[in-house]
């Protein structure tokens, strides 16, 4: 019994690291498939042919024979391809790429249900005509099925067969030992590469970083107990051990810190190498012709925000080429080359990621955005009139908002944008959007390096501590009674010319707290919008972790978490663009 437990475990590892495995050959032989398409590089079709043979190789050592019926076929036709007795005209690279959504498909089947049943036969049938068009019979080597002659398996091995059978056609024995020959070059290569490399359960990395953030914590526990120390009178002796224990610890959770976030990081071509494939198909949809330009795809992000940047990275990808770039007509009537250009690219900036997708487009119809929001009274006239051409341009984030002639599926830039907003936000990022009309639109994706650990500044207010997010403070400004005005009885301070609104937290979160103009006044600013935040007290800034507040208390408007300070004291974390939402809400309701 204990053998057949561990054998059925062994098999469950083998068929999970199968899986991941397959999973990345049918990912790259994708995007490799669109490149190959573009270029018509010969490398590309070889990575492309390898990429599914092992796959068809492995599926077919674990018996998972309808995926592997799948992959001999394709590769059958991309073996032609390679030889260039197939034309690789569109029709056949959207066969090919269907047959690889599908494998994706029975991967995913296996990894629920454990088999690959699947219904294949149509598509099957599809390849295999496109074989015998051109008037070659489709081999299928029941031998080569069963038993693979050489490849390497998912879980590091390799098999080789006690003995090679002789074929009659000599020609194909000799077209099968060259494969081999080639296949165990490329085995070895790719076992070169996993050595420098180590797969890792994200559930132990989300562990060891809730580790980590107890230890700053405990470090920041430590920082508090250095000053009491210092302060009550202890022998100068036990006040430098504390220092130097202090400083030691501090220097060891900074670096133990920062080694786990570098483990969590993945480049964002994970997101990045979806789009080809996306503008494609979009473009096949629009009719439409995009050159598309892809740059810093090595730029890391914390898993956690590639797999939530997703479906932003999607809508705005399809709204760049549904409204923003011009039919190829179109763009000849404006004196533009007929064919568009979408460019997406990544770059690190300090302690945040900046993600920007530029397109030469129609750009944005600032006066059209105006006459939307004057239609649905989303705004009042003079609200409207005071708003730069920026702000303007910014509006397209309110939900619903769309300029767009005809209602097609993805319609104008109105149409998903205030997803877009809402996601970006929610993993305490930033969005902007900024267009010349006629020439071209850029939507900027500001994003930070995590999401457990960020600085704030802690502030205090009718006794009761928050921390502000760094990223969206811009200055503190000391404030007097005098320098606070009412514009329609709401408060407002008048900086360097330009009338921000304050938000007070008291009233904010149903308080009643002193209205006075002493104190200070946080500016803060998201996607150009800005708001004063009053405060009394300024502590200070420090490296808070982010805490969730729990099912029952996990949407509290204005509050984006929690953490605890050094002194075990919990403090809220604000939310600033909802807040900033609720300031704009609170005026345009006033107003009207």
């Amino acid at each position: 019994m204990e053998g057949n437990t561990f054998f059925n475990e062994e098999m469950k590892e083998i068929i999970g690291e199968f899986i991941i495995e397959s999973k990345e050959l049918i990912e790259t032989a994708t995007n490799d498939m669109v490149m190959f398409e573009k270029t018509k590089e010969g490398e590309l079709i070889n990575n492309v042919f390898r990429a599914i043979h092992t796959l068809k190789g492995t599926s077919s050592f674990l018996n998972f024979n309808n995926l592997a019926k799948l992959a001999h076929v394709s590769e059958d036709v991309l073996g032609k391809i390679r030889k260039k007795e197939l034309s690789p005209e569109k029709y056949l690279i959207d066969l090919l790429l269907e047959s690889f959504d599908v494998m994706r498909m029975m991967l995913d089947e296996i990894e629920t249900r454990g088999s690959d049943t699947t219904e294949t036969g149509e598509l099957i049938y599809k390849l295999e005509k496109v074989l015998s068009d051109e008037g070659k019979k489709v081999e299928i080597l029941v031998e080569e099925e069963k038993a693979p002659k050489s490849f390497e398996t998912a879980c590091g091995f390799r098999t080789e067969p006690d003995k090679l059978e002789k074929t009659k056609d000599e020609k194909l024995e000799k077209e099968v030992l060259a494969k081999n020959d080639t296949e165990k070059m490329e085995a070895k290569k790719r076992s070169q590469k996993e050595e420098q490399t180590i797969r890792i359960d994200v559930k132990k990395l989300d562990d060891l970083m809730n580790l980590v953030g107890e230890l700053v914590l405990g470090k920041n526990r430590l920082i508090v107990l250095n000053h009491s120390a210092r302060t009550s009178g202890l022998t100068e002796h036990v006040i430098d051990s504390l220092s130097e224990v202090t400083n030691y610890i501090e220097l060891i959770t900074n670096e133990l810190q920062l080694s786990v976030m570098k483990a969590r990081l993945v480049p964002i071509s994970k997101v990045f190498s979806k789009i080809p494939r996306m503008v494609r198909e979009l473009c096949s949809e629009f009719k439409k012709e995009v050159e598309l330009k892809i740059e810093g795809e090595e730029t890391e992000l914390d898993k956690s925000l590639i797999e939530v940047l997703h479906d932003p990275m999607v809508h705005i990808i399809r709204n760049s080429i549904d409204h923003g770039i011009e039919t190829p007509e179109e763009r000849e009537k404006k004196g533009k080359p007929r064919k568009g250009t979408l460019s997406v690219s990544a770059y690190n900036e300090g302690n945040h990621i900046i993600i920007e997708v530029l397109d030469d487009g129609k750009g944005i119809d600032t006066k059209a955005i105006k006459e939307k929001v004057r239609e649905r009274g989303l705004l009042s006239e003079e609200e409207l009139s005071s708003m730069s051409e920026k702000e303007i341009m910014n509006l397209v984030f309110l939900p619903g908002l769309s300029t767009a002639k005809t209602v097609t599926k993805v319609s104008g830039r109105g149409v998903g944008m205030d997803v877009v907003k809402t996601s970006i936000e929610r993993l305490n990022g930033q969005v902007y959007i900024d267009s010349e009309i006629g020439k071209w639109t850029k939507l900027t994706l500001k994003l930070p390096l995590t999401l457990a650990i960020m600085k704030s500044l802690v502030i205090e207010k009718d006794d009761e501590l928050y921390a502000i997010p760094l990223n969206s403070v811009v200055e503190l400004v000391k404030t007097k009674e005098e320098d606070i005005k009412f514009v329609d009885k709401k408060e407002v301070v008048v900086l360097r010319e330009k009338v921000i609104p304050i938000l007070d937290l008291s009233y904010a979160f149903g308080k009643n707290g002193s209205r006075n103009g002493k104190g200070y006044l946080v500016i803060c600013n998201v996607d150009d919008r800005t708001i004063a935040v009053k405060v009394d007290h300024v502590v200070g800034q420090e490296e808070v972790v982010i805490k969730p507040l729990g099912e029952f208390l996990g949407n509290i408007g204005g509050i984006g978490g929690a953490t605890i300070r050094g002194d075990g004291r919990v403090i809220l974390i604000l939310d600033i663009p909802s807040l900033i939402r609720f300031t704009s809400s609170q005026v345009h309701q006033k107003r009207t």
